[in-house]
């Protein structure tokens, strides 16, 4: 059979347009494939990216864990230290107050004490009346030994006290109340010798007259007595001194 040239030449013009269509396929997938290779690198490449993120970050994460639990023990350890150092404090405090009011009261105890003593106002160390008072509970409560001793070391301990004339009048008392009436009047003259003003001069003088009168010393005991009177005419012991001086005669 013979084709006229115009088909042929179309036939032709057609089989090299299918030519030309498949090639341009083949290059197309060619290019579609490294598209893909090269995705899937960059995909591969991402995963690994992440894949050491997500180590760094896991490990960032246990370091931070590591750090969070160090702090909370360091913190946990610094309350306990707190709460030692408050407790410290309280005892300081504690300890403080026992010490200031201990201070308050030495120097409450160094501070002398302000009393009146036979209408005297007198300023004396704590210490002092402390065992001025000790003697006088002792004679008050009829314990004239032990009063004696403890009027005597008064007089040796704290020589020309401000208590020692009313100290020297209750040390003769409570000798005469033992029957010591030679020490009574020794005591009792001393005082009214040495401390003739104050208020317990005359009373010291009617002791030793009594003192006397226990001794049988009748002259010496009226001497006493009218002595009390010219001496102390307006005190309460003239006024006895005049009776027992009547009585005698």
């Amino acid at each position: 059979m013979h084709l006229k040239p115009k088909f042929v030449t179309l036939a032709v013009a057609f089989g090299l347009s299918a030519a030309s269509m498949n090639a341009f396929a083949i290059f197309d997938d060619n290019e579609a494939r490294r598209a893909i290779i090269e995705l899937r690198q960059q995909i591969q490449t991402l995963e690994q990216r992440i894949g050491r993120l997500e180590s760094t970050t896991q490990q960032g994460q246990l370091t931070l864990a590591q750090q969070v639990s160090d702090k909370d023990r360091e913190i946990a350890k610094l309350r306990g230290d707190l709460e030692v150092a408050n407790n410290n404090i309280r005892k300081l405090q504690e300890d403080s107050k026992v010490l200031y009011a201990s201070l308050e009261n030495r120097i409450k105890q160094l501070e002398p004490k302000k009393l009146e003593l036979d209408g005297q106002a007198l300023a004396v160390p704590q210490e002092q009346y402390a065992d001025y008072q000790a003697g006088l509970d002792h004679f008050k409560a009829g314990n004239y030994q032990q009063a004696v001793s403890q009027f005597q070391g008064f007089v040796s301990k704290y020589p020309k006290s401000s208590l020692e004339p009313q100290v020297r009048y209750f040390l003769g008392s409570a000798q005469f109340a033992q029957g010591d009436y030679k020490g009574a009047l020794v005591t009792q003259r001393d005082l009214a010798k040495e401390y003739p003003d104050h208020p317990r001069a005359p009373d010291a003088l009617l002791s030793m007259a009594s003192a006397q009168l226990e001794l049988k010393a009748i002259p010496n005991a009226k001497k006493t007595l009218a002595e009390i009177i010219s001496k102390y005419p307006g005190s309460a012991a003239a006024g006895s001194a005049k009776t027992r001086l009547d009585a005698l005669k």
